[in-house]
Order: structure tokens, then sequence, then C-alpha cells
């Protein structure tokens, strides 16, 4: 299927978030993707980096050019807070993430974490934190390192992932230990907008909590490089969280940070596509890692 066809589909389910087309995007890019784990890639799965059943990771890396140097792409999937994994057996999701990274040259963790209402805020800071730190501890275990780590996730995954870079009073005096993050249409802001049942799940009920536990200020405050995204049919309220970070970041830093307006797509469908024909991402993404990732180019940009 051309993008362009797909496109057009998926402008046909229209832009709001509901079981119908959730389900309706899933079954339209699931074909475009090879179910079984490439030769060239190798995975072990199930890592436990805490005593949770769902505090579990992937950790993805190259058959042919093991090296534990190489960036490091952790991804934190959605699922409105209360639901989702980081793989299911016979979908492609999302093994295609990982798949991507490896085979543009870099290593690849997906994690899932613990979810509301059981566990609510600060739980997503708290199971990225622990899983750094397995990286930083044991990775080399695996064939990877923590010393060039990004940081993506997509929806409630871009909400924690946001979370863990404004709020690191959870684990300070330590770094946040990333060189960059990705965020795939976050919300950022819980004063600014109507908090839906599933993020009162999550943040709870006390309107009161809000702006502490929104992470606008934080990731402003922070030294952390970002690539922002938006889809074309993305809900209003998303369009608006992001934009209010762009404009955010533009006051402070007098520019704007990496943006891609993921056009023919909708909320869920670039992270299910990333890596396909002419995906909209993946170029930035790559261009991104490769970037904020190679110590001679930092280098250079420090000394030009």
């Amino acid at each position: 299927m051309k993008f362009s066809d797909l496109a057009r589909e998926i402008r046909q389910l229209g832009r709001e978030i509901n079981p119908r087309t959730l389900e309706a995007t899933r079954k339209l890019t699931t074909p475009l993707h090879d179910i079984e784990l490439p030769l060239d890639v190798d995975v072990v799965r199930e890592v436990q980096y805490g005593d949770h059943a769902r505090q579990r990771l992937d950790i993805f890396t190259s058959s042919q050019n093991r090296n534990h140097n190489k960036p490091v792409l952790i991804f934190v999937h959605g699922g409105g807070f209360i639901a989702g994994d980081k793989h299911t057996e016979g979908s492609p999701f999302y093994d295609n993430v990982a798949i991507w990274a490896v085979r543009n040259g870099f290593n690849a963790v997906n994690m899932t974490y613990r979810l509301a209402p059981d566990f609510q805020w600060p739980s997503g800071i708290e199971d990225i934190r622990a899983a750094i730190e397995l990286i930083k501890h044991k990775g080399y275990e695996f064939g990877i390192g923590a010393t060039k780590l990004f940081l993506m996730g997509q929806s409630a995954g871009a909400s924690h992932a946001a979370s863990y870079v404004a709020h690191p009073e959870f684990y300070a005096p330590h770094t946040h230990e990333l060189k960059g993050l990705i965020l795939l249409s976050g919300i950022y802001d819980f004063t600014s907008m109507e908090v839906s049942l599933f993020e009162r799940s999550y943040f709870g009920d006390d309107a009161a909590l809000y702006a502490a536990r929104s992470s606008l200020a934080g990731l402003v405050a922070s030294n952390v490089p970002m690539l922002l995204t938006l889809a074309e049919n993305d809900p209003p309220r998303f369009e608006k969280q992001t934009l209010e970070l762009m404009s955010a970041l533009q006051e402070k830093n007098k520019q704007l940070p990496r943006f891609v307006h993921m056009i023919g797509h909708n909320h869920l469908s670039p992270v299910l596509y990333l890596g396909l024909e002419d995906d909209l991402l993946a170029p930035q993404l790559r261009s991104f890692i490769h970037e904020k990732g190679d110590d001679k180019f930092q280098e250079l940009i420090r000394y030009k």
C-alpha cells in the first residue's frame, strides 16, 4: 500500500481516539510489516527491571554488528495510562520501533510499565528511572551501553517520558542520563486543559496538584535536546499541548525545537508506521540521534 493511499484511509477515520479508530489503524498498518523478527536483529525479551510483573523490557541489538557503544533508543508505549504493552505475540508492534533502530545503527530497548489506577503519579517516572538504572549497571551483559541514551514516548508514553525529564527530584542527585528526548503527541500541562478520566486515573482527582505534576515547566528548564511531533489528525487538545510546549521552548531558547508535523497520520499511526516507505518520522529521528549521540559532532559544534 502506498502511503498516499494509507493517509486517505486514516483521514477517513477522523481525529477522535477511541477503540474503533485505534483498532482500524492497527489493521491498516499491520499487513505492512513482517511479523517474524528479522535474522539481522537479536532480542532478549522480558528482562525484569523491577519486582512488579509489568516492570519488563526487551533489548534489541544487531546480530551482525554488536557494539555496546551505539546510541540506545528507549521506547515507552502509550495506552491512556491504563493499558498497553511493549509487545504482543503475533503483532509487529512495537518491535517495529526497535527493529528500525537496530537497522539504522542503534541499539534499542522497548519497555512497559505499571498502570493506573493501581499505580499513579510518579510511578511512570520511577519505572523509567529503574529501567535506565538496569541499562547503566547491567546493559553491558546484553550488548548495550548507557552513555548515549535517547528516550522516546508516544501519547501516554510521551507524557511519562516528559515527566521523567521534568521531575529530576525523584532521582536526584543523579542526572537524567539522556542525550535526547523524543515526544510523540503527549500531554504536558494539565492546568490548561480539561483532564480526561484516563489522565485522572494516573494524575489523581485533585486539580490543585496538576500544576506540580505537569511537565511543561520542567521541560523548559531542562537542558535536554528535544524532538517533538504531532499528527495531522491528532485531536485538537494534543495540538494545543505541543504548541504550548514549543512556544515556551522558543521563548526560552529563542529557537524552536526540532519538530515533525506528521501529515497523513493520526494519533497512533506514526509509531505503527515507523520504518516503512515514505515514513516522515524516520529521517528526522535518525538525524536527531546521530547528531546528539555523536561526540565528535558535538565537539565540532561546541568549538565552531
